[in-house]
């Protein structure tokens, strides 16, 4: 029996593509295209048993027939608008998404850190450990008797009704929305191009322009990647237009923040906190203003080495889930978060 012919489309780099390769099953025969025209994705489709599409890229009628041999057509990822759902299903092709697991653990970094700041939760822990004496003894709870907020904390706010902006929506910002939702909060998102409404709707987001996310945004999570352009754009011309004493949460590039400009913009009070994982020079240097601001044990800060995805000892095992429908069409096992 011949192998399982496997068309790989890619936009990540070759790193990633390696590992990628390294985590398939035994049994395949996988034509990696990096950054593909549409093109070459004709010309590769009509060999391919199965089509792997990662990130994002227009799957059309017109591709789908050219597959004529397609028994699975997979996106790596949430977002699957850009696949021709009625065209699959006529051609009988069946569509899978596959959720990234690195993907989801940056959201869950950013859930993290977005409920730290909004709880002040490294500020309540110092109160609760630093003070020896409260002033008056320690009775033991019961239903009758309890010392309700005995340190007298006053910055803790609720993530229920606030606004929070997502800058960067890609599979971490639809990751992050996903988990949001269960919060109760308007959440705003920005990216290159806007995504349809059936999709806004599906995870809950509402498109604006990035003057009014910062002007509206009780907490700005900031997930933009590298690219040309970027650089260091929340500085100090940024920040003064954002939501006075909003949160600043950067879980994207780590060269996105004007470190100096965000220091100085949270010790002057109007920033509320902030929460980064990405460093502009890694290892960090000590002397970084931004990483200064965590001498002081009851600043509202969260400050991580760049591990919002994980270990890297991790990467391999995440690939392989990736693989996992692709082990059950061969084994003739049901497919995993089908869409078509």
């Amino acid at each position: 029996m011949s192998n399982l012919k496997v068309l790989f489309a890619t936009f990540r780099a070759p790193r990633h593509q390696k590992i990628a390769m390294e985590a398939a099953p035994e049994g395949l025969d996988i034509t990696m295209c990096e950054a593909p025209s549409r093109a070459e994705l004709l010309e590769q489709l009509p060999l391919a048993d199965v089509f792997i599409s990662e990130r994002s890229g227009l799957i059309d009628a017109e591709m789908l027939a050219t597959g004529r041999r397609l028994r699975l057509v997979q996106r790596l990822g949430r977002m699957t608008h850009d696949i021709d759902a009625d065209a699959a299903r006529k051609a009988g092709i069946p569509v899978c998404r596959w959720p990234l697991r690195g993907c989801s653990m940056v959201a869950e970094h950013a859930m993290m850190q977005v409920l730290s700041l909004v709880k002040a939760s490294r500020e309540a822990e110092h109160a609760l450990v630093a003070t020896p004496d409260w002033g008056t003894p320690p009775k033991k709870c019961d239903e009758n008797h309890f010392a309700y907020n005995w340190t007298e904390r006053r910055k803790i706010r609720s993530l229920a009704g606030a606004t929070v902006g997502i800058l960067g929506f890609g599979e971490i910002g639809a990751e992050l929305a996903v988990r949001l939702r269960a919060f109760d909060c308007e959440v705003l998102y920005n990216k290159r191009s806007r995504l349809p409404a059936a999709v806004e709707a599906e995870f809950g987001v509402e498109y604006a322009d990035i003057d009014s996310i910062r002007a509206r945004s009780d907490v700005l999570c900031i997930l933009l990647p590298h690219g040309e352009g970027i650089g260091e754009m929340i500085d100090h011309a940024f920040i003064e237009r954002m939501k006075p004493g909003a949160y600043l949460v950067s879980t994207g590039a780590s060269t996105v923040l004007n470190e100096a400009d965000v220091a100085a913009a949270y010790r002057v009070g109007i920033l509320s906190g902030v929460a980064t994982d990405g460093w502009t020079w890694e290892p960090v240097p000590r002397d970084n203003p931004l990483l200064r601001l965590a001498d002081d044990p009851q600043a509202n800060v969260v400050f991580t080495p760049h591990i919002a995805g994980g270990v890297r000892s991790n990467d391999r095992s995440m690939r392989e889930l990736e693989w996992e429908n692709i082990r059950r069409l061969m084994d003739g096992r049901e497919l995993r978060h089908r869409v078509v």
